[in-house]
């Protein structure tokens, strides 16, 4: 990966983790869904990061992954047996 390459994928996290922000705090119908839009920049974040052997930010992108997906958890309402539903349907 060149440095253009990099300062472009820093770019488009950028700009999810801030639409994933103001989806949150908006506290609308559609808020649960930044914490897809966090997700999804956390998972950029971290990619790029471990390829560049930074690792204190891959692990404060890991981290917040994490939390991420707690939150997405939390807000969608899942459960185990709903867990189970979808892995029986998909596999």
């Amino acid at each position: 990966m060149n440095e253009q390459t990099v300062t472009i994928w820093k770019w488009i996290s950028t700009i999810v983790f801030f639409a994933g922000a103001i989806m949150l705090s908006s506290n609308i119908e559609i808020s649960k869904w930044g914490f897809m839009f966090l997700a999804f920049g956390h998972v950029i974040y971290t990619i790029m990061f471990t390829w560049l052997k930074d690792w204190p930010m891959a692990i404060h992108g890991a981290g917040f992954l994490v939390i991420d997906l707690f939150g997405i958890w939390n807000w969608f309402e899942l459960s185990l047996d709903s867990l189970q539903t979808y892995v029986i349907m998909f596999t």
